[in-house]
């Protein structure tokens, strides 16, 4: 399992990217709490759902809140450091937003495995991630950087959404597909017809498309 952090905004932008990267390019499953368009993914809206992945790569936005060190007595804040504890038998990728890193919990802190920074330009039209060791990033833990283009990601998700998650819903996530927020979500059985529908739509929309990673 790898563990993640974003810290600086534009923080979602830059996490959608790596939900895109991660399943069109790396054919992993997603996961996601908030969400997608034009990507297939797991809908994720409890912490129940969380504990019962496996395998894939998982993104969720505002975790701060969950996970904030102010509240380490909570009910979510030991579920979610169980959860994460056991994540790195199941083949997981978790890739969080975070305000600040001081804000986690100590616990969170140290499963990091690294932490991205994504920067964009001055007109919005190309953004930077880079990618540190671990979850203290210091300049010489550098590891990776992406450039990608920017108006196509910010079409991937609902900008205005706002984010919550339950501990328990009592309901299975859905595995969902959709083009974009004004066509309703196509909901599959299984993982591989979603993947399926999402392929053939970048197929007929996006094949000629230049390339989205600089």
């Amino acid at each position: 399992m790898s563990f993640s952090s974003l810290e600086i905004s534009p923080k979602t932008l830059g996490l959608t990217f790596l939900a895109w990267h991660n399943w069109l390019r790396k054919g992993q499953k997603i996961y996601s709490n908030y969400r997608l368009y034009k990507i297939p993914y797991v809908h994720i809206t409890s912490l129940d759902h969380l504990d019962a992945m496996k395998k894939g790569f998982c993104c969720v936005d505002e975790m701060w809140s969950i996970v904030d060190a102010r509240t380490t007595s909570t009910k979510k804040n030991k579920i979610v450091g169980d959860i994460l504890l056991k994540s790195r038998k199941r083949e997981l990728t978790y890739v969080f937003t975070a305000q600040l890193l001081d804000l986690l919990d100590k616990r969170v802190r140290k499963l990091i495995d690294f932490t991205a920074y994504p920067i964009m330009n001055r007109t919005e039209t190309v953004c930077k991630i880079l990618i540190f060791r671990t979850g203290f990033p210091r300049e010489d833990g550098l590891m990776k950087t992406f450039y990608f283009k920017t108006p196509l990601v910010f079409d991937f998700y609902d900008t205005e959404e706002e984010i919550s998650m339950e501990v328990e819903s009592g309901e299975e996530p859905k595995i969902i597909f959709q083009e974009d927020k004004d066509t309703p979500p196509k909901v599959f059985d299984t993982w591989e017809d979603a993947n399926r529908a999402g392929e053939k739509y970048w197929e007929e929309n996006y094949a000629k498309l230049a390339p989205l990673i600089l």
